[in-house]
């Protein structure tokens, strides 16, 4: 059986944690997991929130600890099979304006990894990123990795507000603000697109599992768009 922990974060909670690293491979083994749970679900079974490579469920005051815990070692199990179904993950692209006036962050971005600006937009464009988790503020995309030899040190100083819509990176991350907030992360560009609303079913335009490609616009089309 493959490594795993699974601990309380509190009475009605229990973490499955594969590992403490940003993998795809752990992260297709939470979302193999979270299927699992889905077709055979427990009585009083609340929610499901995956992360990078942990899965945490919450259930209510009808389930004992003990029971959920065996439960969820019979997911695992049950798991394993599902991770080598293929994948029905969505692809979607997501147009991004990176004009320099969206894209407050380039010029450091360039500098820190020693390339031009056309270099930068080119790589960040040219890779399918996975959406590894929701979080931080609703609708929020945990996306990965970034190409091999980027790792992007957040902003000394967070920004007080970043506009809604900007794409940033951070670590081996990109990533989407879906409201205006405060942030660390280096902004490259910013998408017209509204990744979350409350008022819609589904409120977020991403979920854990997608893959994402990220297009080039014209700051005209951008502002057409929004």
């Amino acid at each position: 059986m493959q490594d795993f922990r699974i601990y309380a974060i509190h009475d009605h909670a229990l973490t499955v944690a594969f590992s403490q690293k940003i993998s795809e491979q752990d992260n297709l083994r939470v979302m193999a997991l979270r299927s699992a749970i889905q077709q055979n679900p427990i009585n009083g079974l609340l929610d499901i929130v995956p992360a990078y490579s942990s899965l945490t469920i919450y259930f209510d005051g009808n389930c004992e600890r003990e029971e959920v815990m065996a439960y969820l070692k019979e997911r695992i199990l049950a798991s394993l099979e599902l991770q080598h179904e293929p994948s029905e993950n969505r692809i979607i692209t997501i147009p991004v304006c990176y004009d320099r006036s969206l894209g407050p962050d380039q010029e450091f971005l360039c500098d820190h990894l020693q390339l031009t600006r056309e270099q930068l937009i080119e790589k960040h464009t040219g890779n399918v990123f996975r959406v590894y988790m929701i979080g931080f503020i609703p609708g929020f995309p945990y996306m990965g990795i970034l190409p091999e030899g980027w790792q992007i040190p957040r902003k000394q100083t967070p920004a007080l507000k970043i506009p809604i819509g900007s794409v940033a990176l951070a670590g081996q991350q990109t990533g989407i603000y879906p409201a205006e907030v405060p942030g660390g992360w280096q902004v490259i560009g910013r998408t017209p697109l509204k990744i979350f609303d409350a008022l819609k079913e589904p409120s977020c335009l991403l979920k854990a599992g997608d893959q994402v490609k990220f297009a080039s616009i014209s700051l005209n089309e951008f502002n057409s768009l929004s």
